[in-house]
C-alpha cells in the first residue's frame, strides 16, 4: 500500500492525537491514532518537524538522514533555527478538516503557547498528560501490547520507526513504565507523542455511544476547522 493509499484510508475516521513539543531547536512530533470500529486495532499517522537552519548539523550529530527525510515528505523543515510552531498549527487544522480530529494530549510542562492558540482560537479540546509513572504506564503497556499482537499499523514511516527503534522503558518499584529519554539511545520525540495519542484513544476506544447531546468541540472565533465540525459528539468514558 503507498502512503497516498494509507491516508487515503484514514479519511473522516475517528483521531487522537499525542504531541512532543520538546524544545523549540530540537525534533517535534505529532502522531495521530486511528482506532478500528470493532476495537482489533489501530492506524498511525505520524508528522515530524524541525528547525530548517540545524539540520545538517543533526545529520551529523544524530546519525540519520533528516536532510533525505525532508525531501520524502516525512519531515517539515520550518525556516530558521527554531521549530516554528505554526506549521504544526497548520498541520493539525488540515487534519481536523480531513479526520475527525476528538482531542490532542499534551505535556503541560512543555506546554507553549501553541496549545493555548489550538484551543482558545482554533477550537481543539486539549488534554494535559503529566510525563510520570502513574500516567503513562497504562497506555504505555498498551503500545506494547499492539505492537506485539500486531495491531498497529502505519505507512512505514522512517522518522517514527526510528525513534521507536531508540526507545527504552524505565520501571518503579511498583511495576509502572514509561519510556525514558535518560535510558533511551536517541531521540524517541515520535514514540512520546504515539503514547500520549494511545492514552487518550484508549480511554475513549469503548465507548463511542452518543453523549445526551452534541457537543460543540471549541470555543474558538469565527469558523473554524473544529467549529466546522460542531455536530460532533464525543463518546463518553465509562466509569470505574
Amino acid at each position: 500500500m503507498t502512503r497516498e493509499a494509507f491516508r487515503a484510508r484514514l479519511k473522516g475516521r475517528r483521531c487522537y492525537v499525542g504531541l512532543d513539543l520538546s524544545s523549540t531547536k530540537d525534533l517535534t512530533a505529532a502522531v495521530g491514532t486511528f482506532p478500528d470500529d470493532e476495537g482489533t486495532g489501530f492506524d498511525v499517522l505520524a508528522q515530524f518537524f524541525v528547525p530548517k537552519d540545524n539540520i545538517l548539523e543533526r545529520v551529523t550529530r544524530d546519525g540519520v538522514p533528516y536532510d533525505q527525510w525532508e525531501r520524502e515528505g516525512f519531515l517539515i523543515a520550518t525556516p530558521g533555527n527554531v521549530v516554528d510552531y505554526e506549521t504544526v498549527r497548520r498541520v493539525l487544522n488540515e487534519w481536523a478538516l480531513e479526520f475527525d480530529l476528538r482531542e490532542l494530549a499534551f505535556d503541560p510542562w512543555n506546554a507553549t503557547d501553541l496549545v493555548t492558540r489550538l484551543q482558545e482560537q482554533d477550537g481543539f479540546t486539549c488534554v494535559p498528560i503529566r510525563q510520570g509513572f502513574r500516567s503513562l504506564s497504562a497506555p504505555t503497556k498498551s503500545l506494547e501490547t499492539a505492537i506485539l499482537a500486531r495491531r498497529l499499523r502505519h505507512d512505514g514511516h522512517p522518522v517514527l520507526r526510528w525513534c521507536i527503534g531508540n526507545a527504552a522503558a524505565e520501571q518503579d518499584a511498583t511495576g509502572n513504565i514509561k519510556l525514558s529519554k535518560k535510558v533511551s539511545t536517541e531521540r524517541i520525540d515520535g514514540a512520546s507523542a504515539l503514547v500520549n495519542a494511545v492514552d487518550r484513544m484508549d480511554r475513549h476506544w469503548e465507548t463511542d455511544e452518543p453523549s445526551d447531546g452534541p457537543l460543540v468541540v471549541g470555543a474558538g472565533n469565527g469558523p473554524t476547522p473544529a467549529a466546522r465540525r460542531s455536530t460532533t459528539r464525543i463518546p463518553r468514558q465509562k466509569s470505574g
